[in-house]
Protein backbone atom coordinates (compact mmCIF):
# COMPACT_ATOMS: atom_id res chain seq x y z
CA UNK A 1 0.00 0.00 0.00
CA UNK A 2 1.79 3.53 -0.81
CA UNK A 3 -0.05 6.74 1.26
CA UNK A 4 2.01 9.85 0.34
CA UNK A 5 3.15 11.71 2.95
CA UNK A 6 3.48 15.32 3.32
CA UNK A 7 5.15 17.15 6.21
CA UNK A 8 5.08 21.04 7.12
CA UNK A 9 7.34 23.50 6.03
CA UNK A 10 9.00 24.16 9.96
CA UNK A 11 9.87 20.18 10.27
CA UNK A 12 12.32 20.31 7.18
CA UNK A 13 15.50 20.72 9.66
CA UNK A 14 14.45 17.70 11.13
CA UNK A 15 14.39 15.46 7.86
CA UNK A 16 17.15 14.23 5.61
CA UNK A 17 15.71 14.20 2.34
CA UNK A 18 12.67 15.95 1.10
CA UNK A 19 9.28 17.11 2.76
CA UNK A 20 7.64 14.93 0.76
CA UNK A 21 7.69 10.69 0.86
CA UNK A 22 5.90 7.24 0.04
CA UNK A 23 5.71 5.64 3.02
CA UNK A 24 3.21 2.29 3.85
CA UNK A 25 0.64 1.25 6.53
CA UNK A 26 -2.90 0.39 7.24
CA UNK A 27 -2.80 2.59 9.95
CA UNK A 28 -1.64 6.68 10.22
CA UNK A 29 0.38 5.25 13.03
CA UNK A 30 1.97 2.61 10.92
CA UNK A 31 3.00 5.35 7.92
CA UNK A 32 4.61 7.63 10.71
CA UNK A 33 6.84 4.71 11.81
CA UNK A 34 7.36 3.93 8.36
CA UNK A 35 8.37 7.64 7.89
CA UNK A 36 10.54 7.64 11.24
CA UNK A 37 12.42 4.77 10.12
CA UNK A 38 15.91 6.16 10.45
CA UNK A 39 14.50 9.35 11.08
CA UNK A 40 14.92 9.71 15.11
CA UNK A 41 15.07 13.75 15.16
CA UNK A 42 11.74 13.88 13.26
CA UNK A 43 10.62 11.18 15.58
CA UNK A 44 11.09 13.18 18.72
CA UNK A 45 9.22 16.08 17.60
CA UNK A 46 6.34 14.42 16.24
CA UNK A 47 5.88 12.37 19.15
CA UNK A 48 6.12 12.67 22.79
CA UNK A 49 8.18 9.99 25.33
CA UNK A 50 4.66 8.43 25.92
CA UNK A 51 3.83 7.85 22.09
CA UNK A 52 1.42 10.51 22.30
CA UNK A 53 1.50 13.08 19.65
CA UNK A 54 3.37 16.13 21.00
CA UNK A 55 1.82 19.44 21.19
CA UNK A 56 1.32 21.39 17.98
CA UNK A 57 1.47 18.32 15.75
CA UNK A 58 -1.54 17.87 13.89
CA UNK A 59 -2.67 15.09 11.46
CA UNK A 60 -4.62 15.70 7.85
CA UNK A 61 -5.90 13.26 5.71
CA UNK A 62 -6.76 13.75 2.44
CA UNK A 63 -6.84 17.15 3.65
CA UNK A 64 -9.19 16.90 6.44
CA UNK A 65 -8.18 16.98 10.39
CA UNK A 66 -8.14 13.88 12.34
CA UNK A 67 -8.74 14.58 15.69
CA UNK A 68 -9.80 10.69 17.55
CA UNK A 69 -8.27 7.47 17.37
CA UNK A 70 -5.34 9.35 15.06
CA UNK A 71 -2.67 6.74 15.31
CA UNK A 72 -5.37 3.16 14.75
CA UNK A 73 -7.16 5.71 12.02
CA UNK A 74 -7.16 3.15 8.96
CA UNK A 75 -6.07 4.25 5.90
CA UNK A 76 -5.95 3.27 2.15
CA UNK A 77 -3.96 3.09 -1.08
CA UNK A 78 -3.55 6.71 -2.83
CA UNK A 79 -4.55 8.36 0.59
CA UNK A 80 -2.19 11.71 1.73
CA UNK A 81 -1.31 12.58 5.29
CA UNK A 82 -0.10 15.72 6.25
CA UNK A 83 1.60 16.44 9.61
CA UNK A 84 0.99 19.73 10.25
CA UNK A 85 2.98 21.88 13.10
CA UNK A 86 1.84 24.73 14.63
CA UNK A 87 3.87 26.89 17.26
CA UNK A 88 2.57 28.69 20.35
CA UNK A 89 3.94 31.06 21.47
Amino acid sequence: MSIKLNLDESLFDYVEESLEMEVSGKTIGQCLDSAFEGQPALKRVVFHENGDLNYGIFIKVNEKFVYSDILTQAVKDADGIEIVYVAGG
